[in-house]
């Protein structure tokens, strides 16, 4: 197999992974909730990335929130019923009412190196 054939067959649309968070986030017995998450598209990733630029506008808070909201299939930080629920108008508010800081970082780590980006990008 050559490297184009590898590509050909290796495709990006399909790159998922569970993981866990905290040890905060489990059952009744303890064991531990999965995230499941997937490798963000260039599109995906340039709009969290447009969260923070340097002009002050955006942050690095905005940006793991964005790579957490995209990168997260569950649970679905978009889901209306949810966001109702707890009175939150933006997944982003809803974010920040379920989960610490610390989390919401080590998902948002965990999504970009799945997405290619090693140990880090600020994550």
């Amino acid at each position: 197999m050559d490297i184009q054939e590898f590509l050909n067959t290796n495709r990006i649309d399909n790159i998922f992974k569970e993981v866990k968070v905290s040890d905060r986030i489990c059952d009744s017995n303890g064991k531990p909730y999965l995230f499941k998450i997937k490798a963000l598209s260039m599109e995906e990733f340039q709009r969290a990335k447009a969260k923070t630029d340097k002009s002050g506008r955006g942050s690095l808070n905005g940006f793991k929130s964005a790579v957490v909201i995209s990168g997260c299939i569950e649970p679905n930080f978009k889901d209306a019923k949810s966001l109702k629920a707890l009175g939150a108008a933006l997944p982003e508010d809803y974010l920040k009412k379920v989960l610490l800081a610390g989390e919401i970082s080590r998902l948002a780590g965990e999504i970009l190196k799945l997405s290619g980006f090693g140990d880090g990008y600020g994550a």
